[in-house]
């Protein structure tokens, strides 16, 4: 009985070890990215898109939301802003857009843009007032930089 335990050791060690090292190392290796993309929360100013901007512009930003089926013009496929760019995403400029410093027809006239009232930095308000429309800003402006399509 003892020599037969002697003679699958080497059985063990030269065939069964190395297979059972393989599969934990591919699971090492595979297992991170599968939870990550499993449980990869959505990209930061994704709520306060949708909630701002998606009923127009739509979910991925297409230009393709249900409110801007009823549009003239239609509205921008914001994925391609960099692309109109040359290749550069013009931050500034886009914060300029929402917040109504930038007139777009579509968001209306220059006086009471759509979400002027909501994103345009107004003298009365007080510091905390402020830095929250302006953090709404940059948090939107960075998730459509976020969404800008790469095309070779």
């Amino acid at each position: 009985m003892l020599g037969g335990a002697c003679q699958a050791r080497p059985l063990l060690k030269m065939i069964i070890m190395p297979r059972i090292s393989v599969v934990i190392l591919s699971g090492l290796v595979l297992l991170p990215p599968l939870l990550a993309s499993a449980d990869a929360p959505p990209p930061p100013g994704r709520a306060l898109y949708l909630r701002y901007c998606g009923a127009c512009h739509g979910p991925e930003g297409k230009g393709d939301g249900v409110a801007g089926t009823f549009m003239r013009p239609k509205p921008t496929d914001l994925t391609q802003i960099a692309r109109r760019n040359h290749g550069t995403f013009p931050f500034a400029q886009v914060m300029a857009d929402i917040d109504g410093t930038h007139t777009m027809r579509a968001h209306g006239d220059p006086d009471m843009p759509v979400w002027g009232e909501v994103f345009r930095d107004e003298s009365t308000w007080d510091a905390a007032r402020r830095a929250d429309v302006r953090g709404k800003l940059l948090v939107i402006t960075d998730y459509v930089q976020h969404i800008q399509e790469v095309r070779p």
